[in-house]
């Protein structure tokens, strides 16, 4: 398979990993983390100072500076749309709207089966479950099969829960929250994702590693990053997995951005229709 998908590149690995000085890996690699550390100080530290409602804009407004002015540098050469093809757009769009299905489908048929809690040892302060850090009330659970499994009787608190707004706030937010989930979140995250660190894995030069370039051991740190910064981890191993597979079948990052952006247009939407504000 390794073969197979990297059919027609042309990369030789180094013989040994030459070391990049920290400081200056910062400045060779910045067009690819600043947009992405801009979005998540603003989502985490910003968030606890002024409140998810007030940051969240401000992640959009400042990541969308940061990607327009490294791509008006020319530092974005991964998003050319040069030899695209109308077969590789299809199937951008076929992934993104088959990806958000496998997301969406667990949480909204299995709900509780997916914020379930199986205590290890007894211990309901470490547990497993498909979905990591879901604010769920203490007392509300329900304990099954003899005890082993917890149930929840109560969703999540959602993070954004839109219906506290109202009037125009309200509807500025819903449009910021769009923009960021359709155009600066996938933007920021495949190019820090499926751009530097999987081929950062590879050599500390990636650059010159040509996107789409298949080991095993990229793919899976890639595909664990993704996975570990999103708590829906099961649906995102899926979803994260068949991203990748785009991305080694069209080489092509903007293909990758494009199907990122369906899904979380289709995921905004059913958000905003069913009232599921714990998704986001």
């Amino acid at each position: 398979m390794q073969l197979s998908f990297n059919k027609g590149l042309t990369y030789t690995p180094p013989a040994q990993r030459e070391i990049m000085p920290f400081g200056t890996l910062l400045g060779y690699a910045k067009e690819h983390w600043v947009p992405y550390a801009c979005h998540m100080v603003c989502i985490g530290m910003l968030a606890k100072v002024l409140g998810p409602f007030y940051a969240y804009p401000i992640a959009v407004i400042s990541t969308a500076i940061a990607l327009v002015y490294f791509y008006a540098k020319g530092k974005y050469p991964e998003l050319s749309p040069r030899g695209t093809t109308a077969v590789d757009w299809l199937l951008a769009v076929l992934v993104g709207v088959v990806g958000i299905v496998l997301w969406i489908a667990p949480y909204h048929y299995f709900r509780e089966i997916m914020f379930a809690r199986i205590p290890v040892l007894g211990n309901t302060n470490i547990y497993l479950s498909f979905t990591y850090g879901a604010d769920i009330a203490e007392d509300a659970w329900r304990r099954v099969a003899g005890g082993l499994i917890m149930l929840p009787t109560a969703l999540p608190t959602s993070t954004y829960n839109v219906p506290e707004l109202s009037g125009l706030w309200k509807n500025v937010f819903i449009a910021m929250r769009m923009c960021g989930a359709v155009i600066t979140v996938p933007f920021f995250e495949e190019l820090f994702t499926r751009s530097l660190v999987i081929r950062f894995v590879e050599d500390e030069y990636y650059k010159r590693v040509p996107i789409g370039w298949f080991t095993r051991r990229s793919a899976l740190i890639a595909l664990g990053i993704f996975v570990f910064s999103h708590p829906w981890w099961l649906v995102a191993v899926i979803w994260g997995a068949l991203i990748m597979w785009l991305l080694y079948t069209t080489r092509n990052l903007l293909v990758c951005v494009t199907a990122h952006a369906v899904s979380n247009l289709l995921l905004a939407l059913y958000i905003l229709q069913t009232g599921n504000y714990y998704l986001w």
